[in-house]
C-alpha cells in the first residue's frame, strides 16, 4: 500500500485529513477520531518487511508503556490492509527545525524551559525500570505546542538498555550534527548518547 489519501477510514474509526511528514521510518498523517472527535497523528508503516515491521511494533510497544507530559502518548496499534498503524495525540505546533528555518527568535526564558522540560523527559526515559534511549534527538523531533510547552518525538530508532534486547536495532540509523560519535561509527549507545544529542540540539 502506498500514502493514503484524505477521507480514508482505517479500522472504521480514523478518518485522514492530511499528511504531516515522511520519514524512513513511517509517515504520519493527521486524521480524526470519529469516535470520540478529536484529532490524533497516525503514523504508517507500509513495509512489512520483518525487520521493519519488528522495529515499528518495539516502537509502539516502547511509547505505550510511557506517561510523561513532554512525551507522546499512544492511543491505538492495529494492523489493516498490509500495513501498521500507531495512532497517538495530535500534538499541534511546529517542530524546532521549522522554527529554525523560518528565522524565528527565541528568548533565554525559552531556551531554558525547552531544556528543563526535554531534561524532564531524558531523565524519565533513561530511570525507567528497563531504561530507554531515544537515540534521534534532534530539532526535526521535538515539537513546540502553541502554549510554548516541548514535545520529543518520533521513537522510531530508540532501544532499551535491557540486555536480551542488545541488538544492532536501528544502529544504521543517525542524523548527522546531532549523532554521538559512538552511534556514527556503530558503537554501543546509552544515556550519555542522548545528552548528547540534546547538547548539540540546544
Amino acid at each position: 500500500m502506498t500514502a493514503m489519501e484524505p477521507g480514508m477510514l482505517l479500522k472504521s474509526r480514523y478518518k485522514v485529513v492530511e499528511q504531516l511528514g515522511k520519514g524512513g521510518m513511517g509517515e504520519v498523517y493527521m486524521a480524526v477520531d470519529e469516535s470520540l472527535d478529536t484529532k490524533v497523528a497516525v503514523k504508517a508503516n507500509h513495509n512489512l518487511s520483518q525487520h521493519t515491521s519488528a522495529q515499528f511494533i518495539r516502537e509502539a510497544r516502547l511509547l505505550a508503556s510511557l506517561k510523561h507530559a513532554n512525551l507522546p502518548r499512544v492511543i491505538d496499534y492495529f494492523t489493516e490492509n498490509d500495513s501498521q498503524y500507531l495512532v497517538m495525540d495530535f500534538i499541534p505546533g511546529e517542530n524546532l527545525k521549522e522554527m529554525v528555518e523560518s528565522k524565528k527568535q527565541f528568548t533565554f526564558e525559552q531556551i531554558n524551559k525547552w531544556a528543563s522540560q526535554l531534561g524532564s523527559a531524558l531523565t524519565y526515559l533513561h530511570t525507567q525500570e528497563i531504561p530507554i534511549y531515544h537515540r534521534d534527538i534532534k530539532p526535526a523531533n521535538i515539537k513546540v505546542t502553541p502554549s510554548g510547552d516541548v514535545v520529543l518525538v518520533d521513537f522510531g530508532i530508540a532501544k532499551t538498555g535491557d540486555a536480551s534486547q542488545e541488538t544492532q536495532t536501528g544502529a544504521w540509523a543517525f542524523s548527522p550534527g546531532f549523532a554521538p560519535p559512538e552511534q556514527v561509527s556503530g558503537m554501543r549507545t546509552g544515556p550519555y548518547s542522548d545528552q548528547f544529542s540534546l547538547a548539540a540540539t540546544l
